[in-house]
């Protein structure tokens, strides 16, 4: 941990209408922050709205590209969340004798999006030098969308496509790679955009969504919310990115700041955050000074398939070697035997950092969705981030005897249940102290660099908008056939469950490894006796 002096701020400015910060400017006001304690409005998020509501009494601005608007700064969790583009791609057949009735169909469903939920067609925009963003809002706005030519696409047939599982390496490429940075010398960013091809016999619908209001959960909003205007439908679903909140002084309450306390000390309690003092946050990884850049590393990805049935075994295995009564989630299972085997290969292959002593402790990093474990009824409303990572240790040793010894992976999965079951009012009470506090967002940082092969991101996306329905000109289906996580270039060191059908025999495994460990990982017997198919 840097000495205080090597901290890279001076000045302890508010982002959120949490500090009382006036809804225009970025300029707070000053308090006293002894025994102050903030907790959620009692009856904050009781109703949905379907159209644009008050913030606070949102301040009319005048915009160059825009009639009257609103701007707003964003909530303390969106303002320290990652600012790249999360982009799906959702995969549907598609009779392409209809494809200008769909793209008019679709283009007026997003309209019609743009006017009853105003934040899906906001423009992110830096406030200011100090790494402050908001959200712009104008009844103008609409969401961005675009159809791709054949000719820049050069897609295989559907058909062809969905035979051969929807392969990832059809979802990565610099199209996909859309920049999220924003910054005071750029312009404004859309929230949200949309892009439409067609290979013969299909329709791909790509969906941008800024990660700076955006989250999985944020994102099956959005896709149901969408789908219902391809339906005509209305839908009552969260429509503000604001987290409602209020300072009680004097009261105990989730979280206490006292006189003294500093983002310093604050962020000691939080040992998954770090910071960034080359300002690269926030909520980035803290990249090591040696070995290749990420981009450097060859890398590939492949869709590990498992059948339920199996599963299911594997979960009673867990259950029987651990004496339980109750067989473990397919989650914490899944996660255990990834953790496992992911990290046996990745150490066997890897060498990126020279002169980093090997480690004798591996972590699992998992993304936990508090919004009902925390601050109850306070997201009921919320469109927005709410995801904190977790991060599940265990030794080497336990690591790679769990790949051969069933009972040593047991005893895994009560480690990553742990893990997960921490994440309640005090832990988010934590998060939320420390964020709130920290001078400027891009200081926050993720204590760990993807390089290191002893450590692995685990995440599901399995219940994010598989089930939504669309209506859409040509297009036979109500369901896609697969929604996909698309890429400007491969990840490394991740692993993501896939969205899938409530009524779907399978779990679909997304993994993206360096090349040398991912052949390792596909030829690993103990890994593949419980996999089904591996697509890519």
């Amino acid at each position: 941990m840097p000495s205080q002096a090597s901290y890279p701020f001076t000045m302890r400015k508010r982002r959120s209408p949490i500090g009382g910060e006036d809804i225009i400017t970025t300029r707070p006001r000053r308090r006293n922050l002894q025994n102050r304690t903030i907790k959620p409005l009692a009856n904050a998020s009781t109703r949905r709205t379907r159209s644009l509501p008050a913030v606070s009494q949102p301040v009319p601005m005048l915009d160059k590209e825009d009639h009257l608007g609103w701007q707003e700064p964003l909530s303390v969790w969106n303002q320290n969340a990652p600012r790249v583009y999360i982009c799906v791609v959702l995969c549907f057949p598609c009779d392409n004798r209809r494809q200008q009735d769909a793209i008019r169909h679709i283009e007026s469903a997003l309209k019609r999006l743009a006017r009853e939920r105003p934040v899906f067609a906001g423009r992110l925009q830096a406030s200011s030098n100090s790494g402050n963003v908001s959200l712009h809002r104008s009844p103008s706005q609409d969401i961005p969308f675009s159809v791709l030519d054949a000719s820049e696409t050069s897609r295989q047939e559907y058909s062809r496509m969905k035979e051969a599982g929807f392969p990832p390496g059809a979802f990565v490429g610099p199209r996909f790679g859309v920049s999220g940075i924003v910054s005071s010398n750029l312009e404004s960013i859309p929230v949200s955009k949309v892009q439409a091809e067609f290979p013969p016999g299909g329709l791909l619908l790509s969906i941008f969504l800024h990660h700076g209001l955006v989250d999985g959960g944020s994102l099956r909003v959005f896709l149901e919310c969408f789908a219902a205007q391809t339906r005509n439908t209305p839908v009552n679903l969260p429509s503000e990115q604001t987290f409602p909140m209020l300072q009680h002084r004097n009261q105990k309450g989730p979280i206490t700041i006292h006189s003294g306390s500093t983002f310093k000390s604050l962020l000691a309690r939080c040992p998954e955050y770090t910071v960034l003092k080359d300002l690269s946050g926030p909520t980035q990884p803290r990249i090591l000074k040696t070995g290749p850049s990420m981009a450097n590393i060859e890398k590939i990805g492949k869709i590990f398939v498992f059948r339920n049935e199996r599963l299911q075994e594997l979960r009673d295995l867990i259950r029987s070697r651990n004496g339980g009564v109750e067989s473990p989630s397919a989650y914490t299972s899944l996660a255990a035997l990834a953790f496992a085997h992911i990290t046996k290969a990745r150490v066997a292959a890897e060498n990126n950092l020279p002169g980093v002593q090997p480690r004798r402790t591996a972590m699992l990093w998992n993304s936990v969705n508090w919004r009902t474990r925390a601050f109850k009824g306070a997201t009921d409303n919320y469109f927005g981030n709410a995801a904190l990572p977790v991060v599940t240790k265990a030794s080497m040793a336990h690591l790679i005897a769990a790949c051969d010894d069933d009972t040593e992976l047991a005893r895994l999965v009560p480690l990553v249940k742990a893990s997960i079951d921490a994440v309640d009012q005090e832990y988010v009470s934590q998060r939320l102290a420390m964020l709130y506090e920290v001078p400027d967002p891009r200081l926050v940082g993720v204590n760990y660099d993807p390089r290191i092969p002893e450590a692995l991101a685990f995440n599901t996306w399995r219940h994010f908008g598989a089930d939504v329905q669309w209506n859409i000109p040509g297009v036979p289906v109500t369901r896609a056939d697969a929604i996909r996580r698309a890429h400007g270039s491969w990840n490394l060191g991740t692993a993501l469950i896939l969205p899938a059908k409530a009524d779907s025999m399978k779990q679909e495994l997304f993994v993206s490894l360096p090349v040398d460990s991912m052949r390792l990982l596909c030829a690993d017997v103990g890994w593949t006796r419980w996999v089904d198919r591996i697509i890519g």
